[in-house]
C-alpha cells in the first residue's frame, strides 16, 4: 500500500453555501461529539451533524439569528456562540434548543468549560460566566480593552486573549483577575498550553513564551513575517503557522528555530498532529502532510475553497472549508524512512476524484480527472501520495 494521503480519499459533503457573514471571524468550525458524530458550524446560521463513518447528514441545529462562530460539546450537550450575540445549549439527541443565553452586546467569539462553568468571550470586550445546567448568567469578567477572541482553560485557570494585545489570567470559580500578561504589540491571535507553559502568537509576528503560574514572559521568538495564526506542540517542539505562508518549528525549551516548512501559496490557518505526521491547512485550498522528522512534504490534498480547521475523529479526519463544505479523509500514513520525499511543490495538479454526499447521504462518485488518476496510479485499492500541487486558480 502506498504512503501518504490520496485525493481519492477526500470526501466532499455537498451542503448549501452559507449566508454572507461580513465579520464572522472563526465561524468555520468543527466539533467532535461522542457517538461517532461531528458537528459542522459553518453553514449559514445553523450547524449540521454528520456521521463520522458514513458522512451521512443526521441533524440540523437551527435557531441562531446570525452565523455560528464557535461550538463546544460535553457529555450531555452542545453549546454554540453566534454573531447574534447569544449562546445556545442544544440537546444532541433531537437537536432541540435547551437554553438561549443572552447577555452579550456584541458577537460571541469563543466558548470554554472550566470548573463546572461555561464561559463565553465577545466582541463587547467581556467574558461571561454561565451555569451550563440552567443557562443562568452568573458573572461578567471585565478588564480587556478590546474584543476577546480566544479563551483557553489550563489547570483550572481561564486564559483570555484579546485585540488589546494582552492575555489575562482568571480564577474560573470566582471570576477574579489573577494576572495580565503584557508584551505583545498587537492582537493576540492564538494560544497554546504545553508542559505547564503558555505560548502565544500575535499579529506583531512574534511568538511569546510565558510561565503560566507566575505570568512571567520567558522569551520572544522572532522569524515570521506576518500574523501568527496557529500553534501546535509536537515531539518536544512548538510548530507555528502564519499568514506569511510558512510553518516554523521551534525548540520548546530554548526557542531555537529548527525548520521552515514552505509550500503553501496562501496563509496557513490550522495545524494538527496526526499518526506521526504534521497536517496543515491553508487559504490555498490545500491540506498538506509533512514528515516532522525532516520537514519534508509527504502529500497534498486539494479542496474547493480555503481550509479553515482540522479535526481528528479517530477513525477519520475532517476539515472545514471557507464556504461551509466539510471534507472527510482517512488517517494519514507515513512513508518508510528510506523513501525519498521532496519539499518541492510541482506545478501539476493532483486532485483526481471527489466523493460527494448529497442531502440524503447517498454517495455519488465523480471520476473527474480520472485520466490524471490513471497516470499517477492512484486508486482506491492502492493510493499513492500526492507530492504537491500548483497554486489554486482564483
Amino acid at each position: 500500500m502506498g504512503a501518504g494521503l490520496c485525493s481519492a480519499d477526500f470526501r466532499q459533503l455537498r451542503t448549501p453555501p452559507p449566508a454572507p457573514a461580513a465579520s464572522s471571524k472563526g465561524s468555520q468550525l468543527l466539533c467532535h461529539i461522542n457517538g461517532g458524530t461531528v458537528a459542522c458550524a459553518s453553514v449559514g446560521n445553523q450547524a449540521i451533524f454528520y456521521q463520522t463513518s458514513t458522512v451521512k447528514k443526521l441533524k440540523h441545529l437551527e435557531g441562531h439569528g446570525g452565523p455560528i462562530t464557535c461550538v463546544l460539546a460535553d457529555d450531555k450537550a452542545i453549546y454554540s456562540g453566534s454573531v447574534d450575540k447569544t449562546v445556545r445549549k442544544w440537546n444532541p439527541q433531537d437537536a432541540t434548543v435547551l437554553h438561549v443565553m443572552q447577555g452579550h452586546s456584541e458577537p460571541v467569539w469563543a466558548l470554554a468549560m472550566a470548573s463546572g462553568f461555561l464561559f463565553s468571550s465577545s466582541q463587547d470586550k467581556t467574558i461571561k460566566q454561565w451555569d451550563p445546567k440552567t443557562g443562568t448568567l452568573l458573572a461578567t469578567l471585565q478588564g480587556h480593552l478590546g474584543p476577546v477572541k480566544q479563551i483557553l482553560v489550563v489547570d483550572a485557570v481561564l486564559l483570555s486573549a484579546s485585540e488589546d494585545a494582552q492575555v489575562k489570567k482568571w480564577n474560573p470559580k470566582s471570576g477574579a483577575l489573577l494576572a495580565s500578561l503584557e508584551g505583545h504589540r498587537s492582537e493576540v491571535a492564538c494560544m497554546l498550553a504545553a508542559g505547564g507553559e503558555l505560548f502565544t502568537g500575535s499579529m506583531d509576528t512574534t511568538i511569546k513564551h510565558w510561565d503560566i503560574q507566575g505570568g512571567v514572559l520567558q522569551d520572544t521568538w522572532e522569524g515570521h513575517e506576518d500574523l501568527v495564526t496557529c500553534l501546535l506542540a509536537m515531539n518536544g517542539c512548538i510548530w507555528s503557522g502564519s499568514r506569511d505562508r510558512t510553518i516554523r518549528q521551534w525548540d520548546q525549551k530554548d526557542g531555537t528555530m529548527l525548520t521552515i516548512l514552505e509550500g503553501h501559496f496562501h496563509g496557513v490557518t490550522c495545524l494538527l498532529a496526526a499518526e506521526g505526521s504534521l497536517l496543515s491547512g491553508s487559504g490555498d485550498r490545500t491540506i498538506r502532510q509533512w514528515d516532522p522528522r525532516d520537514g519534508s512534504m509527504v502529500a497534498t490534498l486539494e479542496g474547493r475553497t480555503g481550509i479553515t480547521c482540522l479535526l481528528d475523529c479517530g477513525e477519520a479526519f475532517f476539515s472545514g472549508l471557507a464556504r461551509g463544505y466539510p471534507l472527510r479523509f482517512p488517517p494519514p500514513r507515513m512513508p518508510p524512512g528510506d523513501v525519498h520525499r521532496s519539499t518541492s511543490t510541482p506545478r501539476g495538479r493532483g486532485v483526481v476524484e471527489e466523493r460527494n454526499v448529497d442531502a440524503a447521504g447517498d454517495e455519488a462518485i465523480s471520476l473527474a480527472k480520472a485520466e490524471a488518476e490513471a497516470a499517477r496510479g492512484c486508486s482506491a485499492d492502492q493510493p499513492e501520495a500526492t507530492q504537491g500541487s500548483g497554486a489554486p486558480e482564483a
